[in-house]
């Protein structure tokens, strides 16, 4: 298991939060609060970052 820093930790929730933005603004919320219900947000790892991003970058980019 790979140890993220404090600054990495924060850099993805940046990434994760302006991407999930711009996905709801276009297609509503549902689809990503289906993301996060999947990884469980609340209790999220923070291992889980990259692949939460990750899902959420690929729906963002099949949008444009």
């Amino acid at each position: 298991m790979k140890i993220v820093t404090k600054d990495e930790r924060e850099n993805w929730i940046i990434n994760i939060e302006n991407t999930a933005s711009t996905i709801s603004s276009q297609v509503g919320s549902a689809v990503v609060d289906g993301v996060f219900q999947r990884y469980g947000v609340e209790d999220l790892n923070p291992c889980d970052l990259p692949d939460v991003f990750s899902e959420l970058y690929a729906i963002e980019a099949d949008l444009r």
